[in-house]
């Protein structure tokens, strides 16, 4: 049973009563620059595309035959589609809607999801009455920052602490655990950049296209937690499919785009708080975070078009251990996916009211560290 009432703390999980004031500047782009370079660093030493051009085979026929020599009775579309074809692509839409309403049996869910939007109608959008406004261009700001400083923290560089390294302050904001040894080695890499000459990228577009499907296909069997993929698995998920496609979709007060702007800015919230701290949107808060992209602003990161034109390319490329699954699930289901792929099955009209409850669901569960899910006494007396 879904449910949102179970003590809900929205005043602090919404910025919609300090939005107004926020007064961010833009991230500068020298923060975007060192982000690309430091991953491009990272990538010299072990250079992806060309550990994927080894593995793969010249083009991207091999998945086609290898289906096909496993289920030669079946026939493939002349162009394969992407996740394992359309029953699988929708099974991986619907597996974390799966894990909180019973689709396989319709009279449930319909309770259930009644249960739900009053819930969310009752207790989440009455206390969201400025929700339907736009974020300012600050906020947007924030938040965009807030997602910059958080990767560069996975590279191993707070650009809170480097600006604090090179004013020589002592006061720490950001996360003590970065290398200090790293941020410099990673400033002067940066420096050297325009003198490298940077390898071709290493794999071709046939390559590129097998090595991107492949990857599909294993997050897709992932997201199922991998169930063994055979005919009578495809078979049961196209029955369950057209059961839900008469059924159905829920009337609502507010509309799903609004529900999903609100998912997308309570997200947006937790990565600043989360990069920035709790005080992000206090008047202290909002000073810190402008001091330090004006000291980045005034930095000098180069970020010369051959670089920029690999990083672009490196950005596309899955992660090798999904092309190594993705290719093992090939060589193991062919049957399944020579069905899977040629099956007609266009999502039930329910689908996109199910991605949004369930994603509004999991990011205030994340935001608020609580589960809403479970009906409180209060909805299981009005039941």
């Amino acid at each position: 049973m879904v449910c949102f009432c179970k003590d809900l703390d929205l005043a602090s999980a919404l910025p919609s009563a300090q939005r107004d004031s926020l007064r961010v500047d833009a991230p500068p782009p020298q923060l975007a620059n060192m982000l690309k370079l430091m991953k491009l660093n990272a990538n010299l030493s072990a250079r992806a595309d060309l550990n994927l051009a080894e593995l793969l085979p010249v083009d991207q026929n091999w998945l086609t035959a290898n289906i096909a020599a496993q289920a030669p009775n079946g026939t493939l579309p002349s162009v394969l589609p992407p996740r394992g074809g359309p029953v699988l692509s929708l099974a991986m839409r619907l597996a974390v809607p799966a894990a909180l309403f019973p689709l396989d049996d319709l009279a449930a869910l319909k309770d259930e999801l009644t249960q739900a939007i009053l819930s969310l109608e009752e207790h989440v959008m009455a206390q969201t009455h400025s929700i339907s406004q736009m974020p300012s261009p600050s906020f947007r700001n924030l938040a965009l920052g807030a997602h910059m400083t958080l990767a560069l923290r996975t590279q191993g560089l707070c650009p809170f602490e480097v600006m604090e390294m090179e004013l020589g302050e002592a006061m720490t904001m950001g996360d003590a655990g970065t290398s200090m040894a790293r941020q410099d080695a990673t400033l002067q890499f940066s420096r050297r950049l325009p003198g490298m000459r940077l390898p071709a990228f290493g794999l071709p577009l046939p390559q590129l296209a097998l090595a991107t499907q492949l990857a599909d296909l294993a997050s897709t069997t992932a997201a199922l937690n991998k169930p063994p993929l055979t005919p009578e698995f495809i078979d049961q998920l196209k029955r369950q499919f057209a059961a839900l496609q008469n059924f159905p979709v829920p009337r609502m007060k507010t509309p799903l785009a609004l529900l999903m702007a609100m998912a997308a800015e309570m997200a947006d919230l937790d990565a600043i708080h989360e990069a920035f701290g709790e005080d992000a949107l206090t008047p202290s808060g909002q000073s810190r975070i402008n001091a330090m992209f004006t000291h980045w602003a005034k930095k000098r990161i180069p970020l010369p078009l051959p670089a920029a034109d690999l990083q672009s390319q490196f950005e596309l490329l899955p992660e090798l251990q999904d092309v190594i699954d993705g290719g093992q699930t090939a060589n193991m289901a062919g049957p399944a996916l020579m069905s899977s792929m040629s099956a007609q099955m266009p999502p039930p009209p329910i689908t996109p009211f199910l991605e949004v409850i369930a994603a509004l669901g999991s990011v205030m569960t994340k935001l608020m560290g609580q589960k809403p899910f479970g009906a409180c006494s209060a909805c299981e007396m009005a039941f």
